[in-house]
């Protein structure tokens, strides 16, 4: 009988890349497979499946919600940051400690901003789940912009979700990747990265 090597369930894929001010591409690390979904994530998962308040480490160490049955569905598991806003969406770093699945931050996040530890975040744009090709997709990227003055280095990306209501919000890690190798961003250039996560019956 002939082996089938077509990949099945979920995958979960990361491309990277880096532009010059003109747009031209300097770097493109092609789609490759990620390895990185964390705790966070399938936490969620039970949670919603069971309908009950769910507390899980936050980016910040503290145990915060994760989902709860008491607010409406549409404040929990956001990804859609704006431009700017550096504590959810698609985040990057400079860390490259091993990924390991109770991992619920970055280890070293570049924040928002133009000095030393910074890069400038876009807003996250997300595709709507559709069928492509034999696959069903749904992406979800983001632009940084490097305007430091220096070349940035960047080991490591992630996602963050965001629950809030009122005045409180929470932050959780969900996705978290260490990158090999790890992509040069020089001054004046642009970073996408873009999160494919793939189903395939």
């Amino acid at each position: 009988m002939k082996k089938d090597n077509k990949s099945h369930g979920v995958q979960l894929l990361i491309r990277c890349v880096v532009r010059d001010p003109d747009g031209k591409i300097i770097t493109d690390t092609g789609e490759k497979r990620a390895r990185s979904f964390v705790l966070q994530f399938l936490t969620f998962i039970y949670a919603m499946g069971r309908a009950t308040d769910q507390l899980a480490k936050a980016t910040d160490g503290t145990n915060d919600p994760l989902y709860t049955d008491s607010m409406l569905i549409e404040r929990a598991f956001r990804i859609m940051a704006g431009v700017g806003e550096d504590p959810w969406g698609v985040v990057v770093g400079t860390g490259d400690t091993a990924a390991d699945n109770a991992d619920f931050t970055l280890e070293t996040q570049l924040t928002e901003g133009v000095g030393a530890g910074n890069i400038t975040h876009g807003s996250v744009i997300t595709v709507n789940a559709a069928v492509v090709g034999a696959n069903v997709d749904f992406i979800v990227e983001r632009a940084f912009s490097n305007l430091t003055g220096s070349e940035i280095t960047v080991k490591e990306a992630g996602i963050y979700t965001r629950w809030g209501f009122a005045v409180e919000n929470y932050y959780h890690c969900i996705i978290r990747d260490v990158l090999s190798p790890a992509v040069d961003v020089p001054d004046k250039c642009s970073l996408t990265v873009i999160y494919t996560v793939r189903t395939t019956v």
